[in-house]
């Protein structure tokens, strides 16, 4: 996800791209900080007991001892190193970018350690900060040097489908979840979360449209509406064990084709 997030940043500055250097440690922080969230939300799921032979889409190679619990940690940990190291390089010609970086690195790491935000229901708005704003102008100022309004909302409706496909996850896991921790679904429930669903994932396709008409995109963005749907047909399987897949699907395929949109126009 976030390497899609990093070409699709490539592509909106390509033309006028200053700082190259810049731009690539800032591209390689924001894959490694994914990185680190994932391996160690997944080490700290399984040291809880959330993950589990019997809970949905365990991650078999730790519960089941294929992969030491303590390897995927220090993955995680070498990986967050590494990404405050690259930040902290850029930093030196942006300052300003010490704060985007500040707030992604303590998302990262306080997404399952310490405050713990996917464990209190605050999982998915982590992660529409991390893709959305914060992605977005840490990589395009680190591009050009200067960011706009504009440079930012480019980046949101892709962070909104990120969005969907945890939340699709945490509608599958529900009644697992009920037990175990505390998700926005738990605390809403599963009809709420499915008007949540498919609001954000609507207001995704909309705030493409809007800003092709505006301009702020090229008319081949428009593609995206080709992936609608599978959104609409999700629905009818909402019940289903690999609904999440669908938004998964729906994920790839409208950034794909917006990246898509801006390297051919």
């Amino acid at each position: 996800m976030s390497v899609l997030s990093c070409i699709l940043a490539y592509f909106r500055i390509k033309n006028t791209i200053v700082s190259v250097y810049e731009f690539t440690l800032v591209c390689i922080s924001v894959v490694l900080f994914h990185l680190s969230a994932n391996t160690i939300s997944e080490y700290r799921d399984c040291v809880k007991g959330i993950d589990n032979p019997k809970s949905p889409g365990t991650k078999y190679r730790l519960v089941t001892g294929i992969v030491p619990a303590k390897n995927i940690l220090y993955i995680g940990i070498t990986s967050f190193l590494i990404a405050s190291i690259c930040g902290i390089l850029v930093c030196f010609t942006y300052p300003i970018l010490l704060i985007p970086g500040l707030a992604g690195a303590g998302l990262a790491l306080f997404y399952s350690e310490g405050l713990g935000l996917k464990y209190k229901g605050l999982g998915e708005v982590s992660i529409l900060l991390c893709y959305g704003p914060l992605l977005g102008f840490s990589t395009v100022y680190a591009g050009l040097g200067t960011c706009s309004v504009t440079d930012v909302l480019i980046f949101i409706p892709g962070s909104l489908f990120i969005v969907c496909v945890l939340l699709a996850n945490n509608i599958r896991d529900f009644e697992f979840d009920r037990g175990h921790t505390i998700t926005l679904t738990t605390i809403v429930g599963k009809k709420i979360s499915h008007v949540i669903l498919y609001g954000l994932a609507m207001t995704g396709y909309m705030l493409y449209s809007l800003m092709v008409y505006y301009k702020l995109l090229p008319h081949t963005v428009y593609w995206t509406l080709a992936s609608c749907p599978l959104l609409l047909l999700s629905y009818r399987y909402r019940k289903h064990p690999k609904f999440i897949n669908f938004f998964g699907i729906i994920f790839f395929t409208t950034e794909l084709i917006a990246i898509s949109g801006l390297l051919f126009t």
